[in-house]
C-alpha cells in the first residue's frame, strides 16, 4: 500500500468518525415535537404565531400529547402583546381522543373575560384553530366548560 492510500484511508475513517459523532450529537441535543400557537394581537385583528417544543423526554400516551399542547396554550402567548385565548388561570378538566373527535373540558375559568383574554366566541375559534392546525389526525372538537357543552 502506498503512502497516497494511507493517507486516503486515513482521512476517510476521519470523516466516518466526525459523521457519526454529528448524527449522535444531533440526536441527543435536538428539540421535542415543534408545536405552533396561534395567537391574537392587543393591536389588530392580526393573527401571531409562536412556536413551542414538547419536551425531548415527553412520553405520549395518546391523548397526553394533545393535552401538553392544551394546557401550554392556556398558559398565554409569551409575548405581551397578543391575546390570551382564555382567561389566565383556565384548566384542562379532562380531554379525550375518540376517533377523529377531540373532547375537551376546562374549568369554569374560561368564562371569565378578564384581563386582555379574547372574548368566549373568539377564545373557542383560536383554541380550536390552535388545536386542528397541530393535529392532524383531528377533524371535530366537542367543547365544555364547566361540564356544558359549548356551541358556536
Amino acid at each position: 500500500m502506498t503512502t497516497k492510500n494511507k493517507i486516503s484511508n486515513v482521512f476517510f475513517l476521519f470523516f466516518l468518525v466526525v459523521l457519526c459523532f454529528s448524527v449522535l450529537e444531533y440526536k441527543m441535543s435536538r428539540q421535542g415535537k415543534r408545536r405552533i400557537f396561534y395567537f391574537a394581537t392587543l393591536d389588530s385583528s392580526d393573527i401571531h404565531s409562536e412556536v413551542r417544543y414538547e419536551p425531548r423526554d415527553f412520553v405520549d400516551t395518546g391523548t397526553s400529547s394533545i393535552q401538553f399542547f392544551i394546557e401550554e396554550l392556556l398558559l398565554g402567548p409569551t409575548t405581551n402583546r397578543y391575546r390570551p385565548v382564555f382567561s389566565l388561570g383556565t384548566k384542562v378538566l379532562f380531554c379525550n381522543l375518540s376517533g377523529d373527535t377531540l373532547y375537551v373540558n376546562l374549568s369554569e375559568d374560561a368564562l371569565l373575560e378578564k384581563g386582555s383574554a379574547q372574548t368566549i366566541k373568539d377564545g373557542t375559534e383560536f383554541f380550536k384553530m390552535n388545536i386542528l392546525k397541530n393535529f392532524a389526525n383531528i377533524n371535530t372538537i366537542e367543547m365544555f366548560i364547566g361540564g356544558k357543552q359549548i356551541i358556536y
